[in-house]
């Protein structure tokens, strides 16, 4: 039966570190490619898809403060793809301005504490410039990072997908608490759809226990893609 879901494994945090400084390499280096080409459609869309990477992963290992500055550069970025918003040295620099956060942030907590330094005034501007949009804390922990689909309904029988012995551990283990099996199905087509199913698992946990995933959690760990999972959650939701 899986463990919690623990995002201050040591395993998950350097994973997370080894792909955080890979997709910062890559908003910095198309950046710069947009700054010398605003016409460059290509480096948009892979400033876009690091953002969102670096955002999603943020999110699993619990930086919220990474998630939800990351997720204002995307919003802007969004803007940028869809040509609301023009390239302009302006946006350039708000855009390298944020790349320099993104590694104080990254930085701070490799080095066990968390960046506090006071960038309002950055976000501000980052904000205007996608055109007023705004960014809070239970947007980013609410707003799902893929295009997914969920059926949630209650246990009663062994017809679950659950040998009779996994169905009378989880029984066990419960009590009196429902269970509930919550089917999410993931987009093949989302640049992070192989750590779907760690992240719905972290959203999950806030609302009671998981007892079990089906793949088990170990190999949602494993960079594969698994277009459904299903989660076994004890909880008191209606």
């Amino acid at each position: 039966m899986s463990d919690y879901f623990d995002p201050n494994s040591e395993e998950l945090l350097k994973d997370f570190f080894v792909e955080a400084i890979q997709q910062v390499e890559t908003l910095e280096r198309n950046i710069l490619a947009v700054e010398d080409d605003p016409n460059d459609k290509d480096a948009v869309d892979e400033i876009f898809r690091a953002a969102h990477t670096l955002k999603g992963g943020a999110a699993t290992v619990q930086m919220t403060e990474l998630s939800n500055f990351t997720h204002l550069v995307e919003d802007l970025l969004d803007e940028m793809r869809s040509d609301k918003v023009k390239i302009t040295t302006d946006v350039v620099d708000q855009l390298l301005n944020s790349i320099d956060v993104i590694k104080m942030m990254l930085q701070f907590r490799q080095e066990g504490s968390i960046y506090d330094e006071n960038i309002d005034e950055l976000k501000r501007h980052l904000a205007k410039l996608a055109g007023g949009k705004a960014i809070s804390p239970e947007e980013t922990n609410n707003k799902a990072a893929y295009q997914t689909k969920e059926s949630i309904e209650e246990v009663g029988d062994v017809a679950q997908g659950l040998s009779e012995y996994e169905m009378l551990e989880l029984q066990q283990t419960a009590g009196d608490t429902p269970v509930y099996k919550v089917k999410v199905d993931f987009d093949a087509d989302n640049p992070m759809n192989s750590v779907g199913g760690i992240q719905i698992f972290a959203r999950l946990k806030d609302m009671g226990q998981i007892l079990k995933t089906q793949p088990d959690f170990d190999k949602l760990y494993e960079d594969t893609f698994y277009p459904t999972v299903i989660y076994f959650l004890m909880s008191e939701i209606d």
